[in-house]
């Protein structure tokens, strides 16, 4: 019995040093969603329905047909989303903005209809659906640091007539998008 007894307690001490790394115990070997809120061009950031990797960003003058208003500058970003959730997750193309200054510097993705790589108004991003699209920013030329960001909200179940949901986690990619 004694003999049995410390083998199971050298199998359970080899077992657990097997998660160890170079950072130490690893309490979730087999890896799991993120619970980063903030990244960069390129980070993947996993949201409570999908994730989401902004891909690549920059900024121009014309996109399309569409011209940014004098003083304004376009930024195109590339961004791509998996579903992660167990049902089809209903989608805008304005669910991610743009920010830029800590006061009021904020805009939603333009319509779509400037280019066919636009994400649509309004979609359904299926079971384990990966999609991939642009958002197009109006911002102001002289601003030169951005972040895209999303924020989680939540129908109100417990309260149907609170039609702006509840707010959950807020998601932000920071960047310098080059200029083309």
């Amino acid at each position: 019995m004694k003999r049995l007894a410390s083998l199971l307690l050298a199998l359970m001490l080899a077992l657990s040093l097997a998660a160890c790394g170079e950072g130490g115990l690893n309490l979730n070997p087999g890896g799991g969603k993120s619970d980063k809120k903030d990244g960069y061009i390129g980070d993947t950031l996993s949201t409570y329905w999908f994730d989401f990797t902004v891909d690549d960003a920059y900024s121009c003058a014309q996109y399309g047909d569409y011209t940014a208003d004098t003083g304004n500058k376009l930024v195109v970003a590339t961004i791509t989303l998996k579903n992660t959730y167990s049902e089809s997750v209903p989608m805008w193309g304005d669910d991610f903005a743009i920010l830029w200054d800590a006061d009021d510097g904020v805009a939603p993705a333009l319509p779509a209809g400037i280019s066919e790589e636009q994400f649509p108004d309004e979609y359904s991003l299926g079971i384990n659906q990966t999609k991939t699209g642009t958002a197009v920013y109006e911002v102001p030329e002289d601003v030169k640091d951005f972040a895209i960001g999303f924020q989680e909200i939540s129908e109100d179940t417990d309260n149907p007539e609170n039609l702006d949901g509840i707010e959950g986690e807020t998601y932000f990619v920071s960047f310098t998008p080059e200029e083309k």
